[in-house]
């Protein structure tokens, strides 16, 4: 770079800062005001009370209401709360999510290619978002994103939602009560989901058609599944590779499944810790599974998983492979699992397990696990072993 283009930037960078504003919001104020006359670069400060606002069309369908629309590049909203006083963003009634960020209009297809349909840039920090409709935290299409120190509590779908975006990261926030995922990662890439916790969620925690996500250092307790790595079908991104699910702490989910059919989670045993379903080069390791009635760390196809008959199970009709490859499971304590399998859901002729797999699919591994209950068809031989 000659001098005259690095004075340029420098200038650039300057003016940016100089430029940027932090606007100010307490209680009685409104959070989506002070969204409206912020600017790229600009911080949104909001105030320790809570907080009800009167709601925006949601940006990616606005037939329904969002209680905080972000569709600006480069803001930052940013809770001024304690654990004493924090700030709360409480649904009044009828808003389907509760901050979404998103550029109206964006659609799933052209988002991951169009960047024209993305955001740039968008941080939340230090919100707790309840009881709203569909989410408490969206972001859809965003790029560079951070949630940290959030908690989304009772919102009726998911918790903390990014999709179609990355890379980003997910970090020291809380997750309850959501009849799907408390924390999910979808059709994205490159995203961070580290020293969370969720609770009490159908799902706590899900990546679904995504690649290099890092799902790390994370609490799971009181689900119905702890964790869950999916490839489904009909999705903007066919696969689910390159994931790695590590020193995370999976215990005790045997909640009731309370999802809202049709959707796939109703299909998800109680008492399920780690399942991985049809993906590819996924990496499970140094993870703590304890006293899931189902399955502690099971790996399988679809077909099985949701007792498909074999002629819906063609990879042509799925337009996704319908198999796990080349999965690695190592290094874990899965003890006390299946002691109470959810016969419901579990096809027939699947026990309780610590570790389980379906015995279909390439290539998958398991080693210098700490287990007791092994199964899969050629029980009670070891299952193969990583090179």
């Amino acid at each position: 770079m000659n001098l005259s283009n690095l004075s340029a930037a420098v200038s650039l960078l300057l003016s940016t800062a100089v430029s940027a504003s932090t606007l100010t919001v307490h209680p009685g104020q409104s959070i989506q005001d002070a969204v409206d006359q912020a600017n790229p670069g600009d911080t949104i400060a909001v105030f320790p009370g809570t907080y009800q606002e009167k709601g925006s069309p949601c940006p990616t369908d606005p037939r329904h209401t969002c209680g905080v629309v972000v569709a600006k590049d480069d803001l930052r909203l940013i809770g001024q709360g304690t654990p004493r006083h924090p700030v709360v963003l409480l649904n009044p009634g009828g808003q389907d999510d509760g901050i979404s960020i998103a550029v109206p209009g964006a659609t799933g297809p052209a988002c991951l290619s169009d960047p024209s349909h993305r955001i740039h840039g968008a941080t939340v920090k230090g919100f707790t978002v309840n009881n709203f409709d569909g989410d408490g935290i969206s972001l859809f299409c965003v790029d560079d994103f951070i949630v940290r120190n959030c908690s989304a509590n009772g919102n009726s779908e998911y918790g903390i939602f990014p999709s179609h975006s990355g890379p980003g990261r997910v970090t020291e926030s809380i997750a309850t009560g959501s009849n799907d995922t408390g924390i999910y990662v979808g059709v994205s890439h490159d995203v961070r989901v580290d020293h969370n916790r969720a609770h009490g969620n159908v799902s706590g925690f899900e990546i679904e058609n995504s690649s290099g996500v890092e799902l790390d250092h994370n609490l799971a307790t009181g689900n119905t599944a702890g964790v869950l790595s999916f490839t489904l079908p009909g999705l903007d991104i066919p696969s689910n590779q390159d994931n790695s699910i590590h020193d995370n702490t999976v215990l005790i989910n045997n909640k009731a499944n309370t999802c809202i059919p049709p959707d796939v989670v109703c299909n998800v045993p109680v008492g399920t810790g780690i399942l991985m379903l049809a993906v590819q080069r996924n990496h499970v390791s140094r993870n703590l599974v304890l006293g899931n009635n189902s399955l502690g760390v099971a790996v399988t196809d679809i077909c099985t998983a949701l007792q498909l008959p074999p002629v819906l199970c063609d990879p042509a009709i799925l337009q996704i492979d319908p198999f796990p490859n080349d999965n690695r499971v190592e290094e874990n304590v899965v003890l006390g699992n299946g002691s109470d399998p959810d016969r419901k859901r579990l096809p027939p002729d699947v026990p309780g397990a610590d570790l389980f797999w379906s015995g279909l699919g390439d290539g998958n591994c398991w080693s210098h696990n700490i287990s007791l209950i092994d199964v899969w068809p050629k029980s009670p031989n070891p299952l193969p072993a990583c090179n």
